[in-house]
């Protein structure tokens, strides 16, 4: 999900006032905001006109095999551990964090990305340097790796998706995760601790895009869509890029009319294509809705709860400092008066 800038720690007012003009950004936000809604409630429209008022649709998903409904449920939470993953390798190369803590950081992130501008990306790299000690330009720099690997592991799935049209079904089924291994090995092989991590969040790059692949691929059996498996790689390829978007939480409206095109340029049924990219969106909310509420609960707990130490351990020393001071007073103050 990540459009960045660059932005050194010693910038002034950083901290203070992260977001300048907050006006003009608040404006532009709910300009986004409301664009976005616009955009999501015309897509829903034009799919209840191009599909008979939804019944097609919702006849499809009452008959899907559990199991699909299931997977599509669950699509979501494969895209968190992945990126989490791929982030907390990248962070790993500027200071120390750890796996369940950044599933809870880009737990909580998912959830306030729904926003405009993306604030979960600013809350994120404002905890990396208050309690990660992490730069503000690091953790930039590892976000801005993240979507270039992001684009990396789409590029490479597109010829994957082709060539998986070509071999035998079952075996075409292993193909995307050859560069998983291809990557992990080479992690493993590598000299230099930052190529390393490079290498590995790559590979968990890679997990994500199979993921997304797998999300459409089982939205389009169920609502019946016959799309090939390379369609289908373009499609969440654009899913993807117009998520990232900054300007509307999720690339909201935007990514289900992109689907829509971008399925209608293959010769496939936008509005049908669309309900496809709906039934993922619904999956995602039913997901990031309760674990981005519990993942921001445990943050702001955990933030809480390193401030209160720091509190308690600064007045510690302040008043060892203070008793320190009486003490060589005292011993002054004896010395003085034996001579």
């Amino acid at each position: 999900m990540v459009n960045r800038q660059t932005s050194d720690e010693s910038a002034p007012d950083e901290a203070t006032n992260p977001i300048p003009n907050a006006g003009g950004s608040k404006a532009r936000s709910a300009a986004m905001f409301v664009l976005s809604m616009v955009l999501l409630v015309g897509a829903g429209y034009f799919v209840y006109t191009a599909t008979d008022g939804l019944e097609g649709v919702w006849d499809s998903v009452r008959t899907a095999p559990w199991w699909m409904i299931a997977l599509i449920i669950l699509g979501p939470m494969g895209n968190h551990i992945s990126v989490a993953l791929c982030l907390q390798a990248l962070q790993s190369r500027h200071g120390k964090v750890g796996i369940i803590e950044m599933y809870v950081l880009v737990g909580s992130a998912w959830l306030f990305n729904y926003m405009p501008m993306r604030p979960g990306l600013i809350g994120r790299i404002g905890y990396h340097k208050s309690i990660n000690n992490i730069r503000l330009r690091d953790s930039l720099e590892s976000s801005v790796w993240s979507g270039i690997l992001a684009g990396i592991a789409n590029g490479l799935m597109l010829p994957i998706a082709f060539l998986m049209m070509m071999v035998p079904q079952g075996w075409s089924l292993l193909l995307p995760f050859v560069p998983v291994v291809v990557a992990i090995l080479l992690s493993m092989v590598l000299t230099g601790r930052r190529k390393k991590l490079i290498i590995l969040a790559l590979a968990y790059r890679q997990l994500d895009v199979i993921v997304w692949l797998g999300r459409y691929w089982l939205a389009f059996e169920v609502l019946g869509l016959d799309v090939s498996i390379g369609d289908i790689a373009v499609i969440s390829a654009v899913s993807q890029l117009a998520s990232l978007m900054p300007l509307t939480g999720s690339g909201i409206g935007f990514r289900e009319w992109a689907v829509g095109l971008m399925a209608s340029a293959g010769g496939h049924a936008m509005g049908t294509a669309m309900a496809g990219d709906l039934i993922n969106r619904a999956a995602e909310t039913f997901v990031v809705v309760p674990v981005g509420l519990v993942c921001t609960a445990l943050v702001a707990r955990h933030w809480k709860g390193i401030r209160d130490a720091r509190i308690v351990l600064e007045t510690e020393l302040a008043e060892d400092d203070s008793r320190t001071d009486s003490k060589d007073e005292d011993e002054s103050r004896d010395s003085r008066e034996q001579e």
